[in-house]
């Protein structure tokens, strides 16, 4: 049953932002939020910059050192998932999900400018933690089921995810 009138957001489309090491439920809590979100009867969208990343580099499947760091081509990758985020919500989306771990202060910063100058209200980030190590164990062995780790050893892919965190807990 679709509401006689959609409900707003003060007029105001929303940017929700999630921030939070990999393998820690991100992905998850997106999928449940924009969920239950339609099924309020908002218009919500993610947007997940590792599912771009493999949509521009071919299925993925860079090793850890590509997450080293800052790097030029992730925060690219980054810019154009929340380019399209902003031109969603600006073509009428009320609620739309940046889904990236968004770790670092520079890269919130930079989502902060970004909306700015996208003419959008200041974002909400939600920050995901868990350092329970058996749920985190689960977590990483579900993460070789993905594209960047296709017809790779299960054991030498497990060591570059387990190797991919450790880059990011490094600047979080």
């Amino acid at each position: 049953v679709v509401p006689r009138q959609l409900p707003t957001l003060a007029g105001s489309p929303l940017c929700l932002v999630m921030v939070g090491l990999p393998a820690r439920g991100k992905s998850y809590i997106t999928h449940k939020l924009v969920r239950y979100l339609r099924w309020r009867g908002f218009t919500c969208k993610e947007f997940n910059a590792g599912n771009k990343r493999r949509e521009l580099m071919e299925g993925g499947g860079q090793s850890s050192d590509f997450f080293a760091g800052e790097s030029s081509a992730r925060e690219r990758i980054a810019k154009l998932t929340f380019d399209e985020l902003a031109q969603w919500l600006r073509s009428g989306g009320h609620v739309a999900v940046f889904d990236a771990t968004n770790t670092t202060c520079n890269r919130r910063a930079k989502v902060l400018a970004w909306c700015r100058e996208a003419g959008l209200p200041c974002p909400i980030f939600v920050e995901s933690i868990c350092d329970d190590k058996a749920i985190l164990e689960v977590n990483y062995r579900l993460k070789l089921a993905n594209d960047d780790y296709r017809g790779m050893d299960q054991q030498a892919a497990l060591e570059d995810f387990r190797n991919r965190v450790r880059e990011y807990e490094a600047v979080y």
